[in-house]
């Protein structure tokens, strides 16, 4: 049953994605973020713009991506990869016991060095939300690549009652892709300092959000493009 399940909501994934609009705000900052060393970056997106930030990038670029390994986010993963990402499995604590997501951490961390980007829910899986938590601060200093602030807008939309407020873009809805400056987080680090740079990154999603819903107002003059570098 569960095989019948994924291959259905990949079915309707595609069919909803075959149905929006896209238009691109920011690509110059994608080819700031890729002039270093390494053309490997991470996306960091709150967990609320999540389907369409998935669905944005199909056919488009392979991003690393985690998973739950619960059997209800099967279904997702099988999506996930089905529209051209690679998928690594791996849970949140629960009852201070590990379920995977340290390793699967690892596992991102390793395929990240060999230059693909990856995308993070910076807030997810559980909150709260538009708080950055760290994870993403952690990987980008182990792998020394930048973090694009990634921010997805449908203009029409369901909103869930969840705890992050959920969006699902309307078929046929136009979609802002937005991406902001690069933020580099140096080798050196200390985990203490963190905080700084969640806090740049949560200015910077926040901020993205307003810019990007603003760019509905120049919709005809934005690249049709969501990636071009």
């Amino acid at each position: 049953m569960n095989w019948f399940i994924s291959r259905l909501i990949f079915v309707i994934v595609y069919l909803m994605y075959r149905s929006f609009r896209f238009r691109a705000v920011g690509l110059e900052k994608l080819k700031q973020a890729t002039t270093g060393k390494t053309k490997g970056y991470l996306l960091g997106i709150f967990h609320q713009n999540l389907f369409a930030g998935i669905v944005a990038q199909t056919k488009i670029n392979k991003y690393i991506v985690i998973v739950s390994k619960s059997k209800d986010a099967t279904p997702v993963a099988y999506t996930c990869a089905k529209l051209g990402h690679l998928v690594v499995r791996g849970s949140s604590k629960r009852g201070g016991v590990d379920k995977g997501g340290k390793q699967a951490k690892d596992e991102m961390i390793e395929i990240l060095k060999q230059g693909y980007p990856g995308a993070v829910t910076v807030d997810g899986p559980k909150g709260p939300a538009f708080v950055v938590k760290p994870g993403i601060i952690d990987m980008a200093k182990k792998v020394q690549v930048p973090i694009i602030p990634y921010v997805c807008i449908p203009l029409d939309y369901w909103s869930f009652n969840s705890w992050d407020k959920f969006r699902l873009p309307k078929p046929f809805s136009k979609v802002i892709v937005y991406y902001g400056s690069p933020i580099f987080v140096p080798a050196d680090t200390k985990d203490e300092n963190f905080e700084k740079f969640q806090n740049m990154l949560q200015t910077a999603l926040i901020e993205g959000e307003t810019l990007a819903r603003n760019s509905f107002d120049n919709w005809t003059s934005l690249p049709k493009n969501r990636l071009s570098i």
